[in-house]
């Protein structure tokens, strides 16, 4: 009798960037994931602040089981600060249900995805502000003590984050930094997926209402500018863009 050959489930994670309350799209986003095989999603935060409704994104997020930390905007709601930037809500918006879970959101998660250790975080760990850049012609490097403490701890093999909303790969010897951007916006809206097994990553964009492939690249590249830690940052950075 010939062995029974068991297809091994296709570690994809789907990966969704800063909300800003953008329910319309976020539920294309996730309906589209989860199309493409995603086994995990996950979300960088920053539900709250934007044109379209919190409460449905949160509805959203939970219907399909996203793990999703905390980013500076949902705290600010919980705190009464900032509410001055544009499209800010007010605490009156948002339902109990809302509230109770932006309360309850954690800063960062740690998780294992088919033997990958994965960080998700909105800045860098636990500051929710912080931002990382390589640095170039247009602008300065910015460096972050935290991350470089994650790096040498050796306990990851990516960081997901969001905050600056810019999608791209920063890639370190010991670990890859992905920003998830934002599906929010004007410039360059939309979701990314990464398959493991064929060391792949995929940028969606949307076109009107609708996501398309935008961009497909191998997770390390021949031609990637690779750094030690943000200490090494030149201001001499090619972007690994991916949308």
């Amino acid at each position: 009798m010939a062995q029974e050959v068991v297809k091994k489930e296709a570690r994809r994670l789907g990966i969704i960037g800063d909300v800003h309350a953008e329910d319309v799209r976020l539920e294309n986003c996730l309906s589209y994931l989860a199309n493409q095989g995603c086994k995990k999603i996950v979300c960088t935060g920053d539900i709250i602040d934007g044109p379209g409704c919190p409460n449905r994104s949160v509805e959203l997020l939970k219907a399909f089981d996203v793990v999703t930390v905390r980013g500076n905007h949902d705290r600010w709601i919980i705190e009464n600060k900032a509410r001055h930037v544009k499209n800010a809500h007010k605490i009156h918006d948002l339902s109990k249900s809302t509230l109770d879970y932006l309360s309850i959101l954690p800063l960062q998660e740690k998780f294992m995805f088919g033997g990958i250790r994965v960080l998700l975080c909105h800045g860098v760990g636990k500051n929710d502000l912080k931002k990382v850049w390589p640095g170039t012609d247009r602008l300065q490097p910015i460096k972050s003590n935290e991350l470089d403490q994650i790096i040498g701890e050796e306990k990851f093999d990516y960081v997901i984050n969001g905050h600056i909303h810019f999608r791209t790969m920063v890639h370190f010897k010991k670990l890859i930094l992905i920003n998830a951007g934002t599906i929010s916006g004007d410039f360059s809206p939309g979701c990314t997926m990464i398959d493991f097994d064929e060391n792949m990553i995929f940028g969606f964009l949307f076109e009107g209402s609708n996501l398309q492939l935008s961009k497909s690249q191998n997770l390390y590249g021949e031609n990637y500018t690779i750094w030690e830690n943000t200490e090494s940052f030149n201001g001499k950075w090619d972007p690994v863009t991916l949308f």
